[in-house]
């Protein structure tokens, strides 16, 4: 079991893009600042901590000088546009008699040479995610999408209950589905080169794969292996600027999905005459909204860049969804909207990994976080979430309830050795349940840089 958790973990942690050169340029106001031939060499760099003057944080790219421990330190601005990059941490999984550290991992790659060109991916080879658009000649704003989405673990995965695993549920499932569609994409405020407006529609056939796991029930009827159309309309604003660790430091950013889903062949699937027992009907065909905002700010009436304000919503509804096409919610690594595309993923801390599947949920977000250093943040914040979710009673019978799941958050994220990051993130959620009682702890650490 500890084995089919850390595969099942390592793939779908590959989302994970929020790493030490995380794609953010440098801000309108560095890029035009270049050597001048008649003035000193570092004239164009900005020094630290001038004196008189308040505190501004550092964008994500922008080149500086300081002075650290007596030593003149200078760093030029780095380009935005290339990025390659790799993340490595682990995390708890909280379940009713245990917490396991699992590790996870991903390859990011990220390129934007131009307004024409747009290519994002992220891979770990369980799972791989992978955004192409291109902007052929003359067609302005418009341009075509590409797009690979493949989640192929090999080993068995059981439904989380209460925090207990349904062994009896367990299936080895999966999929691989490529898209291609077309779209409208623009810079916007303030000018970063991951500042965009983007809409798109994309058609995404799919093969989705079932097969029986090792504890699966005897009596469990295992879906059929199916081919699925999908239909998504996609929306995106980012208008963030990133701070020199990648943590967003102003603006907002807000997006939304609608997506149609349709099996064809599919068969009724579950133990008969049980609440697993699921009909054809039901989720043959499926839609589903999904959304998220987010915003950054200063301390109202504070001068200085040290003191920010964080908040988040995301949300979704859906009607015909399952444990294959529901969005996942649940704890591990969370983005915070450090990365373009990875903002819209909703995550609950202190929730184990991908623990609920709901047909529909609000988690809202909030935080204040602190800069002692450029290189530095610290952050204090709460969460709630209003969320679907199965249950079950003393006759283990099951049941859908939506309830309320409030928690306290708090996150280190620092420069590390060898011009990496470090992330640590500890979070206690009351509405989650272990061990029969309402309550549970989530860690993460892990460390991102380029390669």
């Amino acid at each position: 079991m500890f084995l089919q958790r850390t595969l099942c973990l390592c793939a779908i942690s590959g989302w994970v893009a929020l790493l030490y050169a995380a794609p953010e340029e440098t801000s309108q106001e560095t890029t035009e600042k270049t050597p001048d031939e008649s003035a000193p060499d570092d004239d164009y760099l900005r020094t630290l901590d001038e004196p008189g003057k308040p505190y501004r944080a550092l964008r994500s790219g922008e080149g500086f000088r300081t002075n650290v421990m007596g030593r003149d330190v200078r760093v030029e601005p780095r380009d935005r546009r290339v990025v390659d990059a790799w993340d490595l941490g682990i995390t708890n999984s909280p379940r009713a008699d245990t917490s396991e550290i699992l590790p996870f991992g991903a390859l990011y790659f990220w390129r934007h040479p131009d307004e024409d060109t747009l290519f994002r991916g992220v891979v770990v080879g369980l799972f791989n995610e992978i955004y192409y658009a291109r902007s052929p000649k003359d067609w302005g704003p418009f341009e075509w999408i590409a797009t690979l989405d493949t989640f192929t673990v090999p080993v068995g995965q059981s439904e989380l209950i209460d925090g207990e695993d349904r062994e009896a549920s367990e299936l080895i499932w999966g999929y691989v589905r490529a898209g291609f569609g077309f779209g409208y994409r623009r810079q916007i405020e303030p000018g970063n080169q991951d500042n965009m407006l983007a809409l798109g529609f994309t058609v995404e056939p799919g093969l989705l794969f079932f097969d029986e796991g090792e504890d699966t029930a005897a009596n469990l009827d295992v879906p059929q292996t199916t081919f699925e159309s999908r239909f998504r309309l996609q929306f995106r604003m980012d208008a963030l600027v990133r701070n020199l660790i990648e943590l967003p430091h102003s603006g907002f950013a807000l997006g939304s999905d609608l997506l149609y889903g349709h099996r064809e062949p599919w068969d009724d699937w579950g133990r008969p005459g049980s609440q697993t027992f699921h009909r054809a009907s039901s989720s043959r065909d499926y839609v589903e909204f999904t959304g998220y905002a987010l915003g950054v700010t200063g301390v109202p009436f504070v001068e200085s860049e040290r003191h920010r304000l964080f908040a988040t919503v995301h949300g979704g509804v859906g009607e015909g969804l399952d444990r294959f096409s529901a969005v996942r919610v649940g704890g591990g690594p969370d983005p915070r909207g450090e990365e373009y595309g990875a903002v819209w993923r909703p995550f609950l801390p202190g929730a184990a990994l991908n623990e609920f599947f709901p047909e529909h949920y609000v988690i809202a977000k909030a935080a204040y976080r602190f800069e002692p250093t450029f290189f530095t943040s610290v952050s204090l914040g709460g969460f709630v979430a209003y969320l679907e979710r199965v249950r079950s009673n003393s006759l283990r019978r099951l049941s859908q309830e939506t309830d309320v799941l409030p928690g306290l958050v708090a996150r280190l994220t620092t420069g590390f050795v060898l011009e990496t990051r470090l992330q640590i993130e500890y979070a206690y959620n009351w509405g989650v349940i272990r061990r029969d009682e309402h309550g549970g702890h989530g860690i993460v650490v892990h460390v991102s840089g380029q390669f």
